[in-house]
């Protein structure tokens, strides 16, 4: 029995008032601190190679997006210890400084991977465990593999339990999947672990408040989660104590991000067997999630009839859930950073869909974002709360209802159940190696597809290599 299995024996899921003796932070700090290789079912295992390929080629067609080459030149600035690469820039700085960067300029273009309740894991997990990993060096493809699931699985747990109200899962609950993995990396002892985890939730934050006014804070927001993990492990290992009740305790995760509302046996309930980090979901737009389900339920109604802008009079956009639309739902304006303005307003998301018929990387830089004929059409587009749409349900969250209006007064109506890319709606393996290719050509730091191919290869063999530095050397 594996040392992670045999923490999860011990727990009698509730905390130690069931007699256990082992609090859920404890639980935690022992199951990820001595998670294997050897105890990941095959299907993760693929979904660990899948997330590494897909960040690089998010993190490539956002090396130069607006914010992310100042980024790069703050921390080249910084300086420190030349310890993890900058990717595609050049330059070598401390391993935070670098995933600061690096995760920046993954997430810049809202093309990465996704979880409930909208976190977004992977743009900071890949840069932390590859810079970790640079630094550290012989790190294997297994350990590499081992630390991003334990991260993973702990993060979206973490995620279901969570009650945000506003803030930014990604900052609230992402956080613990890098600490996890760079505290894998570094060998953290349990004890340690659970100090490296209890600091990165001092660290835990973050507000879609930067999502609604369109700032370029959300991509950072990616970088800020990647650099504090980097450090909470750190200092964990020098044996920087944490607080021992940073989920249960009076002022703990549970009370700040869960209202109170202790769900120890969602949180924990069959770790190690039954295994949510197989619940990532890709974007198919480079698009908020959240306004997703309406693009593509409008995309299906211009296939089945279609239409023109200019025959469209009104597009009323009924949302279930409240945090959706407020996140998306605001009328649509340019503001300071049009293409974050574009990526998290679902009106301007559906306008570009009619008006260019499909949907493209190239539909989000300032210039598309400001095409007049797309603002036109999204000036008529309202949206709507429409609690009742949800039926109770959670999994329904993501559920809209589209009623379009023409001019010659017919009425055509269209909606979904949630977003492509998760779940039945999954992208195929054909799907995700051409996203992959496109991105890897996308933006001001494009590589060559012999350098791209070379990447797919490495990947598709992470289990058998001995030290994932090789890949590195194709990023830099």
């Amino acid at each position: 029995m594996s040392g992670a299995q045999q923490a999860i024996e011990s727990i009698l899921i509730g905390g130690p008032e069931n007699g256990s003796g082992r609090s859920p932070e404890a639980t935690i700090a022992a199951w990820a601190s001595s998670l294997c290789y050897e105890d990941l079912p095959a299907d993760v295992v693929a979904g660990m190679k899948l997330l590494l390929r897909t960040i690089i080629g998010t993190a490539v067609a956002g090396a130069t997006a607006d914010g992310c080459e100042d980024v790069v030149a703050q921390v080249m600035e910084w300086g420190g210890t030349t310890e993890a690469s900058i990717w595609f820039h050049g330059g070598k700085v401390p391993v935070h400084a670098a995933a600061l960067a690096n995760s920046t300029m993954a997430r810049a273009l809202d093309i990465c991977d996704f979880a409930v309740p909208g976190q977004h894991i992977g743009s900071s997990l890949v840069p932390v465990v590859l810079g970790m990993a640079e630094r550290v060096g012989g790190v294997s493809g297994r350990t590499l593999i081992a630390a991003m699931t334990a991260g993973s699985e702990i993060a979206i747990r973490l995620g279901h339990v969570a009650r945000l109200d506003g803030f930014d899962p990604t900052g609230a609950c992402s956080i613990f999947a890098p600490t996890i993995a760079a505290g894998r990396i570094l060998g953290l002892t349990e004890k340690q672990m659970a100090n490296a985890l209890a600091l990165a939730f001092n660290k835990a934050g973050s507000s879609f408040q930067s999502n609604v006014d369109a700032s370029l804070a959300v991509r950072v927001i990616q970088g800020f989660v990647s650099q504090d993990s980097v450090i909470c492990a750190q200092l964990a290992q020098r044996n920087i104590t944490g607080p021992k009740n940073w989920l249960t305790g009076i002022w703990g995760y549970y009370h700040l991000f869960c209202k109170d509302a202790r769900n120890d046996s969602l949180l924990l309930g069959g770790l190690g067997e039954q295994w949510f980090a197989r619940n990532f979901g890709y974007k198919t737009r480079p698009q908020c999630g959240a306004t997703i389900s309406s693009t593509d339920a409008v995309m299906d109604l211009l296939k089945a009839h279609p239409f023109e802008p200019e025959d469209v009079d009104r597009i009323d956009i009924h949302m279930a859930a409240e945090g959706p639309c407020s996140l998306v739902g605001s009328g649509f304006e340019l503001g300071d950073n049009p293409q974050v303005n574009g990526q998290f307003n679902v009106r301007y998301c559906v306008a570009n869909a009619i008006v260019r018929k499909t949907v493209r990387l190239a539909h989000f830089t300032n210039e598309a974002v400001a095409d007049p004929q797309v603002g036109a059409l999204a000036q008529r587009i309202h949206t709507h709360l429409t609690p009742e749409l949800m039926e109770g349900r959670v999994e329904l969250a993501a559920r809209v209802a589209v009623e379009i209006r023409f001019q010659d007064g017919r009425i055509l109506t269209c909606g979904a159940d949630g977003p492509s890319g998760i779940g039945a709606k999954a992208k195929t393996e054909e799907q995700h190696l051409t996203d992959f290719h496109e991105h890897v050509n996308y933006g001001g730091k494009p590589i060559a597809k012999d350098t791209a191919n070379a990447i797919v290869s490495q990947i598709s063999r992470l289990e058998e290599m001995e030290d994932v530095r090789d890949i590195l050397c194709l990023l830099t």
